[in-house]
C-alpha cells in the first residue's frame, strides 16, 4: 500500500513538473532590448585581460573589444572581494563578495568604473557587471545585520556549496537591499545590464521585482541569468546560459558521442522555454579550461561557427580571439599574451583574430543570422555533421558544420540547384559544385564548416 501510494505521489509530480513546462513553453519570453539580437558579448575578466588588471587598464583597450565588432562587455565582479578565500584559502576570488556597496581597491574606484562606462558609450559599447547576491564572502560586512542570512534553527550560518553565508531573501530587507545595489550602479554609474550568479538559488519573486525597480530607470537594461530556468524568461531577465549546449559540444567532441546530441539539445530547450526565449551560446568561459585546450584548435573554431549561426547571442571569452590558453586563474593574475596579434610574429593568433572579425561581422551583416527561423535539415552523416537553414523572407543560409576530425562527404535535404550560384560567407568564395544533382552534397574537412547563402531561385 505505501509503495503504491509513493508511486501515485511520485506520478503526480511528473504529471505537474510536465504541466508546469507546459504551460511556461506556451506563453512569450518578455520583449527584450531591439539592439539585443544583434548583439555579441565579450566577457573580461579583470585579473588576466591587462596586466595592470584595473578599471583604467581595460578603459586603454576597450578599442580592442570595438575592433573585434562586439558590443557587450561584460565585466567579472567588481565589488571588494572577501579574504582569505573560503574555497581554497589564501587570495581572495572575485565571487565571495566582502562589500557590495564598494569598488575592490583592487581594480580602482567607482569613478574609475564610471569613466569606464562612459568611454564605452562614447565607443558604442554597452557594460554589464557580474553581480553575485545568492552567497557572499565569510568576512561579509551585512554579517552583522540580524536576519540577512540564512540560519539553522540553532542559529548556525547555512552554508553554499562553495563554503560561504547565504542572504535570506525571505527577509524584505534583504530583497530591498540587493534592488538598490542594481539601482544605485544602473542609475548612478550607468551601467547597462547585468550577468546574474547563481541566481536559481535566489526566489524568482525578487528578480521580477528588481527589473520592475530597474526598468523605472532604464527599460533597456540587459538581465543575463547564469541558470537555465525557463521561468527566468517569462519577466525577469533576457537571456539564459545554455548550459546543456556545452555540455552538448563536449559530449560529442571530448566524448565521441553523435553531432545529433546538439539538435536534440536544441529542441528540449525550445520545448521547455519560452516562445523567444535567448539563449547566450558559449564555447569558453571563466568556468571551464580553455577551448582550444579542451576542443582543440580546429574544433574551436567550428563550434564557434555553430555559436554565431544558431538562433541566439554569441559570446566570447577574454582572449578567445587570440587563441589564449592559460588556463583560468579565479585566485591570481595571469595575464593574456596580447603579443600573439597581427604582425607579431604568430600567424595563428593573428589568423583567428581575423577569423573572429570576420564572423563577428558575417554575423552582423545578414539578418538571417540574427532574427531568422531556424530549421534543422537531414544529412547523410547525421552523427558527424551539424546541418541547418537560417530563414528570413528570401534569404536563406545553410550551415554545415563537421564535428569530427575526419575528411567527411555530406549530402543535406537541399535542393542542389538552389545553391548553385551560393557563396560561402566566412571563406568568402563560390560554393564547390555539389557532388549530386538532386540534393546538395559537398565535402567536408576534419573539423571544416561552410556557412553558404542561396542566390538562386528556389526550384519550384
Amino acid at each position: 500500500m505505501k509503495r503504491r501510494l509513493f508511486l501515485t505521489l511520485l506520478l503526480a509530480l511528473a504529471a505537474s513538473v510536465s504541466a508546469l513546462a507546459q504551460s511556461v513553453a506556451s506563453r512569450n519570453a518578455r520583449a527584450a532590448p531591439a539592439f539585443l539580437e544583434r548583439s555579441v558579448i565579450y566577457q573580461v575578466w579583470m585579473r588576466s585581460f591587462t596586466p595592470e588588471g584595473t578599471l583604467k587598464a581595460v578603459t586603454a583597450r576597450l578599442p580592442h573589444i570595438v575592433g573585434l565588432g562586439a558590443d557587450v562587455v561584460f565585466l567579472s565582479p567588481l565589488n571588494v572581494h572577501g579574504y582569505p578565500s573560503a574555497v581554497q584559502g589564501g587570495y581572495s576570488t572575485p565571487y565571495e563578495i566582502k562589500d557590495y556597496e564598494r569598488i575592490d581597491p583592487e581594480y580602482g574606484t567607482e569613478e574609475d568604473l564610471k569613466a569606464l562606462v562612459a568611454e564605452a558609450h562614447k565607443l558604442g559599447l554597452k557594460v554589464m557587471m557580474d553581480v553575485v547576491y545568492a552567497h557572499s564572502a565569510n568576512d561579509c560586512v551585512l554579517l552583522n545585520r540580524p536576519g540577512f542570512f540564512q540560519r539553522t534553527p540553532d542559529g548556525a550560518l547555512v552554508i553554499s556549496r562553495w563554503k560561504t553565508p547565504m542572504p535570506d531573501f525571505t527577509n524584505p530587507q534583504v530583497r530591498e537591499y540587493f534592488r538598490n545595489n542594481m539601482v544605485h550602479y544602473v542609475r548612478d554609474v550607468g551601467i547597462d545590464g547585468f550577468r546574474v550568479d547563481w541566481p536559481s538559488h535566489i526566489p524568482l519573486e525578487f528578480w521580477e521585482q528588481a527589473r520592475d525597480a530597474l526598468d523605472k530607470v532604464n527599460p533597456n537594461v540587459i538581465m543575463l541569468s547564469e541558470a537555465d530556468v525557463p521561468e527566468h524568461q517569462l519577466k525577469a531577465f533576457d537571456i539564459s546560459y545554455n548550459f546543456p549546449y556545452y555540455s552538448a559540444l563536449q559530449a560529442v567532441l571530448v566524448n565521441g558521442e553523435s553531432a545529433e546530441r546538439i539538435r536534440q539539445q536544441w529542441e528540449k530547450a525550445k520545448a521547455s522555454f519560452p516562445r523567444g526565449a535567448r539563449f547566450v551560446h558559449l564555447n569558453d568561459n571563466h568556468d571551464r579550461n580553455r577551448v582550444d585546450v579542451v576542443f582543440g584548435e580546429k574544433a574551436a573554431l567550428a563550434t564557434s561557427v555553430m555559436n554565431f549561426t544558431l538562433d541566439g547571442i554569441p559570446f566570447l571569452y577574454n582572449g578567445q580571439e587570440i587563441g589564449d590558453t592559460t588556463p583560468p586563474q579565479q585566485q591570481s593574475h595571469v595575464s593574456i599574451r596580447w603579443e600573439i596579434k597581427p604582425g607579431s610574429g604568430h600567424p595563428f593568433g593573428a589568423r583567428k583574430m581575423e577569423f573572429y572579425k570576420g564572423l563577428i561581422a558575417m554575423r552582423k551583416q545578414e539578418s538571417a543570422l540574427t532574427s531568422g527561423e531556424l530549421v534543422w535539415v537531414k544529412s547523410s552523416n547525421p552523427d558527424g555533421v551539424v546541418s541547418f537553414v537560417r530563414k528570413k523572407g528570401n534569404e536563406e543560409i545553410l550551415v554545415l558544420v563537421n564535428l569530427t576530425n575526419r575528411v567527411t562527404k555530406v549530402e543535406v535535404d537541399v535542393a542542389a540547384a538552389d545553391y548553385a550560384q551560393a557563396r560561402d560567407l566566412l571563406k568568402d568564395r563560390p560554393l564547390p559544385a555539389s557532388l549530386s544533382p538532386g540534393k546538395f552534397g559537398c565535402q567536408l574537412g576534419a573539423f571544416d564548416y561552410t556557412v553558404a547563402k542561396r542566390t538562386a531561385a528556389r526550384t519550384p
